[in-house]
């Protein structure tokens, strides 16, 4: 919460749909975006989270109480698991309903970042990790597309992980997964750019993902004493910058890529690690 505070209305009038934003990360994206005039629809696992994501109404309003341009901002918070197949639909009719059937950033952050052990994998494990990851986004954007819901100069984005590129053998599934993510962002950039007459209702839509290092969010700092000692020398040392990464450090470089100046970024992929994975 220390990163919360009144920001440049840039995204007025803009709707965003967060998966994943009850906690952690997509808690950070959420406040960040919704300071700046967004409305949020974000999703959770279950509906005993809701409550996580609408109370962040509180704090934006408290920011705001002079502004008038603020009072048509809120979030709404839907239950929407991304292993079930209806979690496309589930999100697009709440958009209709809260929203007017309108979207202009979609942030695919959930994710399934199970570990398994090479050898002893079940069928269960990678349809899952699969399903997770690389389905459930590949229908939300499907839906929005078919229903005409993104709006012309969109931002799509896809919160990736430094296991793309830093193996390691029990998280198989999860860098492949991830992989996929960046790789579906390159062709959506291709096709919702401008270049198809399919998709010219979004022309000008941008696609990136954002590869994300060690960061202090309630998971990863509920593990292991020795698991979290070990991700800590794992990762540090590779960095840059010597630290864990604050979810506000990922929100910061997610909400350039959802202003207007990142117009010219697309299909590309942005490292948010502290320099722990140097793309270029």
């Amino acid at each position: 919460m220390a990163s919360l505070r009144r920001r440049e209305l840039d995204l007025a009038g803009k709707v965003a749909v967060i998966t994943g934003a009850s906690r952690g990360i997509g808690r950070a994206i959420a406040l960040n975006l919704a300071s700046r005039g967004c409305s949020i629809l974000g999703t959770c696992s279950s509906t005993d989270n809701i409550h996580l994501i609408e109370s962040m109404n509180i704090d934006i309003g408290s920011l705001y109480v002079d502004d008038s341009r603020m009072r048509r901002n809120h979030l709404r918070g839907i239950s929407a698991n991304i292993l079930s197949p209806t979690c496309a639909e589930t999100i697009a009719e709440a958009l209709i309903q809260e929203f007017s059937g309108r979207v202009d950033i979609f942030i695919n952050n959930a994710a399934d970042s199970s570990i398994g052990e090479i050898g002893e994998l079940t069928v269960d494990q990678i349809q899952n990790s699969m399903i997770s990851n690389i389905q459930t986004p590949v229908l939300i954007v499907d839906e929005l597309v078919k229903r005409k819901m993104f709006q012309p100069e969109s931002r799509i984005i896809y919160i990736s992980s430094v296991r793309s590129r830093q193996p390691w053998s029990m998280q198989l599934m999860y860098a492949a997964g991830k992989s996929a993510g960046e790789s579906l962002c390159r062709t959506w950039s291709q096709a919702f750019g401008g270049r198809e007459e399919k998709f010219a209702f979004m022309a000008g839509t941008t696609a990136n993902s954002v590869t994300v290092g060690l960061t202090e969010t309630e998971s990863v700092m509920q593990c292991p004493p020795d698991a979290l000692e070990g991700f800590k020398q794992e990762f540090i040392p590779l960095q840059s910058i010597a630290r864990m990464g604050q979810p506000e450090d990922v929100a910061d470089v997610v909400g350039l890529l959802c202003s207007r100046d990142a117009r010219w970024i697309t299909g590309s992929v942005v490292s948010a690690s502290g320099g722990g994975i140097k793309i270029g």
